[in-house]
């Protein structure tokens, strides 16, 4: 019964129906049958416009000029060669087709509002050939008199301009179910991704741009032989909106979306028009009530009255069954490379930004089944290595070798066809797929099947069984069916993990894998790791040094673009350069003696933070944070990478709202605020990585920053001599340390209680970093500042408290001259022991 109830509902066989009895409707509201003909082809007009927009994600403003092309292709067919429609309507098409191609080549390497305005760029190009070439195109009269000399009844060709609408959107609905169909809408979500699967995804985007071209080329065709004339209206600028405003009426996200729009923007069109010259302003509204209203146009009004408003469907929903799978860690493992030789040797890699070096002639090498873990502080460039490594990021001097293979220069989807493959720090899914399907497209970029425009994809059982395998291996097989949006942020950890081995990897890159994690699952993704180990190399980068000691079998540590230690476990838990990096000096106390707090302790508290939950979309990052900074106090808040400091200060600006908890600020909550009204309230942020407006000198970002009640640009300038005497140089122009003091000085242009200091001696030299300290300490006697900093060393010397984050929660609570004199504290919760 399901079936059968599916078959009636079939997109193709309702738009059938609909298309058909729209001659018999139409003359009753008053409008002419000749209408319906018109809608059926610009259905089709709207859905080959679809197949960039909502399958691909790419904005174009040039379907008109395909549209229009194929009507001048096909008139001049008719006119000069052939006197035969069905070879002019291919002449057309075929027109159309070559011409997408062409353009397609040109501007398919620019990406948004540029691609965007090329293709409207092309269109009025289109339009004013058509227009002035009097000669060919009979200019601003156009062609007249194109003969019908079959299918001469209105009717008849209605019927069937009907029947190749309806075979033009089979085509599409197979096309958009096939593999290569399939791969589009990933590219929609995630382009990059898509890359690190192995898809050339260059060469996807121009097929879909010329099919789109193609079928948008048939409608012009047809229209052609309806009106017997053309005109170069029809490229004009003002109509390439025409399939836009279709596909936003009817829904961007729904298979027949466009054609429902064709329906409504032509009988509207139609009706109005009869009414007032000025449909125009009516008509605008309409589609500003539907964009404000309902963004999926009526379909999505459709799906909300039956309970499904989330859905898209431009696509069937239905995944295949499950069948027989195992889990791919139940399969014994076939060595491809033997045991303990090198799977990647990088030897003098570099890489630098402007004049800041990110890589400094790096040495690497990864053996064959061993799980090696890349650690080091913030900034240290290690997931830019991952980026060079697998061809996202161009990099200035070294070799990569994998395998015994040279892929220095090669392509990133090459790259990962040779046995890469990867996970990123920041969850990198296609958030409107299913679990199934992400990880079905994962697997398809090994069959031989991948790119196929007519095979259904679900009809590949390699590929599938795969899937489900994958999903067992990770644990996910009854979340398949879910959107990955939907998702917990565990189970996205574990569906990245899952994409990244379909590609049947021989060295797996895992960046950050236990990222906002809470214990558990950092326990299940951590017993997950080494056992893909068994199977697969794995190169890891982790924050969790507790894990990555208790996991990895060689670790190479990376500070400030070099690798400045490698080795075991054991050994480097106690390496001299290791503790350096990581909490300063070795831990050592410095001669001068720390402030102490109990001359706070009787202050008003400032700020409090109660209870703090926060994150990122789905990962939940703090953990019921408790923190209280008070008048004149300065509080140092430690940690590890990727514990949640900076996501705190976030949090306290109103960068991001808490999900549960409270901020208050001098007796205010604070927690709704956004970051506006929070810098108005009294609190400054420096954040990390500096962020001044490289193109404004000095002087104008101070300037801009500037507010009554701040400090004086003359007091700014006594503070940070040197930002005087630089004061017209361009901020891109400035070192690191002058980027520094302008980015402070910058928070100190509006009235400020507190100010949040982001690792504010990130990547600065000794000297450079003792002019910044001097200037922090003097600002201590004016204002409250809460400091985030890896320098430790530095950092307990005039803090007055201080508080240890581990895993986005508070682990430790003290003043900061006792966990100065407490090495072994600060080696539990910041070092590497």
């Amino acid at each position: 019964m399901k079936s059968a109830s599916k078959v009636l509902l079939h997109p193709i066989l309702v738009a059938g129906v609909v298309f058909a009895v729209l001659p018999l409707v139409l003359p009753l509201i008053g409008s002419s049958a000749s209408l319906a003909t018109e809608i059926a082809i610009y259905a089709l007009y709207g859905l080959g416009f679809n197949l960039l927009l909502g399958y691909t994600g790419l904005v174009s403003f040039g379907a008109s000029a395909f549209f229009g092309a194929a009507s001048y292709a096909a008139g001049l067919s008719m006119v000069h060669f052939f006197d035969n429609i069905y070879l002019s309507i291919l002449v057309g098409t075929v027109a159309a087709a070559v011409l997408g191609l062409i353009i397609g080549l040109l501007i398919l390497r620019r990406r948004g509002i540029y691609f965007s305005l090329l293709t409207l760029a092309f269109t009025q190009l289109f339009y004013e050939i058509a227009f002035k070439w009097t000669d060919v195109t009979g200019g601003e009269n156009g062609l007249q008199g194109i003969s019908r000399n079959s299918l001469l009844s209105p009717l008849a060709y209605h019927y069937f301009v009907v029947a190749m609408v309806l075979c033009g959107m089979y085509a599409i609905w197979r096309i958009v179910h096939s593999p290569f169909g399939r791969v589009l809408q990933a590219i929609r979500d995630n382009e990059q991704r898509v890359r690190c699967l192995g898809y050339d995804t260059k060469r996807f985007k121009l097929i879909a741009f010329v099919l789109s071209a193609t079928f948008i080329g048939l409608g012009g065709s047809l229209l052609t032989f309806m009106i017997q004339s053309v005109y170069a209206d029809n490229l004009n600028w003002q109509h390439a909106g025409d399939p836009v405003m279709m596909t936003i009426l009817g829904g961007i996200h729904h298979f027949l979306g466009s054609s429902w729009g064709a329906v409504i923007f032509l009988t509207l069109s139609d009706k109005l028009s009869s009414y007032t010259e000025h449909w125009w302003l009516v008509f605008g509204l309409i589609l500003i009530a539907f964009i404000l209203l309902s963004p999926e146009g009526v379909s999505g009004i459709w799906m909300r009255l039956r309970g499904r408003g989330d859905r898209w469907t431009l696509t069937d929903e239905e995944i295949p069954p499950a069948g027989q799978f195992t889990s791919l860690l139940d399969v014994e493992s076939v060595a491809s490379v033997e045991a303990l030789a090198p799977v990647l040797e990088v030897r003098g890699l570099s890489k630098r930004f402007g004049s800041l070096v990110v890589a400094d002639r790096i040495d690497l090498t990864v053996k064959a089944r061993t799980l090696h873990t890349i650690i080091g502080p913030n900034g240290a460039g290690k997931t830019t290595f991952f980026n060079i490594l697998t061809g996202l990021m161009p990099f200035h001097g070294g070799t990569v070798s994998f395998v015994g293979r040279d892929i220095t220069h090669m392509a990133a989807h090459k790259r990962i066809d040779s046995g890469l493959a990867r996970s990123f720090q920041i969850v990198s899914v296609f958030r409107h797929l299913t679990v199934f399907e992400t990880v079905r497209i994962a697997a398809q970029a090994r069959s031989p099947y991948r790119a196929s425009l007519w095979r259904d994809a679900y009809r590949l059982p390699d590929v599938c069984e795969k899937a489900w395998a994958l999903l067992a291996t990770v644990g996910l097989v009854d979340r398949a069916r879910e959107r990955c949006s939907n998702l917990a942020h565990g189970e996205q950890r574990l569906l990245e993990i899952a994409v990244a081995l379909a590609t049947n990897p021989e060295l797996l890159l895992l960046d950050e894998p236990l990222a906002g994690l809470g214990d558990a699952d950092r326990e299940r993704i951590g017993t997950l790791i080494r056992n893909l180990s068994r199977h697969h190399t794995v190169l890891l980068i982790e924050h969790d040094i507790d894990r990555v000691l208790s996991l990895s079998d060689q670790i190479t540590v990376f500070h400030q673009g070099h690798v400045i230690a490698e080795g075991e476990p054991s050994r480097i838990a106690n390496d001299p350069a290791v503790l350096e990096a990581y909490l300063g000096r070795h831990g050592a106390r410095r001669s001068q003696p720390a402030l102490k707090a109990a001359a706070q302790a009787d202050r008003p508290p400032l700020l409090t933070l109660s209870g703090i939950g926060a994150g990122y979309n789905t990962s939940d990052i703090l953990q019921n944070v408790d923190l209280e900074v008070r008048e004149g106090e300065v509080v140092a808040l430690l940690g590890r990478n990727g514990v949640g400091k900076t996501t705190t200060l976030m949090t306290i600006m109103g960068l991001l709202k808490p999900s549960r908890g409270n901020i208050t600020f001098a007796g205010h909550d604070i927690a709704s605020l956004s970051p506006d009204q929070v810098n108005r309230r009294g609190i400054a942020i420096v954040p990390e990585g500096r962020r001044i407006f490289p193109n404004l000198t000095v002087a104008e970002n101070l300037t801009l920053a500037q507010r009554e009640g701040g400090w004086p640009i003359d007091d700014i300038y006594q503070l940070f001599p040197k930002l005087k005497m630089r004061r017209d140089a361009r901020g891109e122009n400035l070192s690191g340390g002058e980027r520094q003091m302008l980015a402070i000085a910058r928070a100190l242009c509006a009235p400020q209680r507190l100010i949040l200091l982001d690792e504010p001696f990130e990547g600065l030299a000794p000297s450079v970093v003792a002019e910044v300290l001097a200037a922090i300490e003097q600002l201590r006697h004016k204002t409250s500042i809460l400091l985030v900093e890896h320098k430790v060393d530095l950092v307990l010397d005039f803090a007055d408290r201080a508080y240890v984050m581990v895993n986005g929660q508070i682990a430790y609570t003290g003043e900061s001259h006792a966990l100065r004199d407490d090495v072994e504290t600060q080696t539990k919760f910041l070092g590497v022991g």
